[in-house]
């Protein structure tokens, strides 16, 4: 009996610190139960015919970044880069105002460290007539934002986190070219070694392109740099907290179109400035770019899985 009790033993042991270090699970009730009617509230809301299509200047756009700007506010933020939680930048040589909602949800102690929650608000707009309403691209990827940025306010308020200030920055003209995020880089705050890493929500809401027969997936791209650790941490919280999530590591499995994808959303920018950075998708389906993007092909139960997800691995380098 000896050897097989030593063995169970020495199992344990190292299986202990590795679950340890990615979560411990003492904050998983501010996900256990998330309000599902308010996140389909808020995607409804951000895609409705009423903010036209959401692009860049126009007033359907401006509806959609009061709207932000008085959610962070309400959650206990601060403005990360002045008096207001806007962040007006030139597009298109200066036609057109662009605007970031970007805050800060501070660390409950002194913390010089930063990680940067992302996702585009903007849109296509109108085009021949017809609102291209952006549900699943990327009032998905808001929904989750505001979403993730609540449960950690609500733990705030507890005062059990996070140990680190969050960023929840909200980019504007993602469709022109990466222009918010462009210059959201050029204008940082605080220096690049202080910055942990950027994760960018882009499209998370729908099932259309599994990697396999699994409806409950979720891809990501990510810089070389982590996507080791992202790897064992995300599949260390699938188990840990049963979310039985196929998550493909591999963006199906074509080290060309990752590449390729890394370079299409707001992270590659914030990467560009030396910020490890990753980003988190259901992947491009039939509705993508098309008027047919609209907030009843979102698949909310996985919706909500891959933001508990994300979450957690946010939680992990929150501490």
């Amino acid at each position: 009996m000896f050897l097989p009790i030593c063995a169970a033993i020495v199992l344990l042991m190292s299986a202990a610190p590795a679950r340890a270090n990615i979560s411990d699970g003492q904050n998983a009730r501010y996900v256990a139960i998330p309000d599902t009617q308010k996140i389909k509230s808020t995607l409804s809301f951000v895609s409705d015919d009423l903010t036209k299509g959401r692009l860049t200047g126009t007033p359907g756009n401006m509806i959609v970044s009061s709207f932000l700007r008085d959610k962070l506010s309400s959650l206990g933020m601060i403005p990360f880069y002045s008096s207001t939680f806007t962040q007006s930048f030139p597009v298109q040589g200066g036609e057109t105002i662009g605007r970031n909602v970007v805050g800060v949800l501070p660390s409950i102690y002194y913390s010089p460290k930063y990680i940067i929650i992302s996702a585009h608000y903007d849109h296509l707009g109108i085009l021949g007539g017809r609102i291209y309403n952006g549900a699943d691209d990327n009032a998905s990827g808001v929904t989750a934002l505001l979403t993730i940025a609540e449960w950690f306010s609500n733990m705030r308020q507890q005062r059990e986190g996070p140990r680190i200030n969050i960023v929840f920055a909200l980019f504007d003209a993602k469709e022109s070219s990466l222009a918010g995020s462009e210059y959201f880089a050029k204008h940082l705050k605080v220096p690049v070694s202080d910055i942990i890493m950027n994760i960018n929500l882009d499209q998370l809401g729908c099932t259309f392109a599994p990697p396999g027969n699994n409806e409950n997936y979720i891809l990501y791209v990510a810089d070389k740099r982590i996507r080791s650790d992202i790897k064992r941490k995300l599949n260390i919280n699938n188990g840990f907290y049963n979310l039985g999530m196929d998550i493909d590591h591999t963006f199906y499995g074509s080290n060309a179109f990752y590449e390729i994808f890394f370079k299409t959303s707001d992270q590659f920018n914030l990467s560009q400035k030396g910020i490890p950075s990753i980003m988190f998708t259901s992947g491009i389906h039939m509705h993508t770019y098309k008027p047919t993007d609209e907030h009843y092909f979102i698949n909310y139960p996985v919706f909500i899985n891959r933001i508990k997800l994300i979450y957690h691995l946010i939680e992990d380098f929150a501490k």
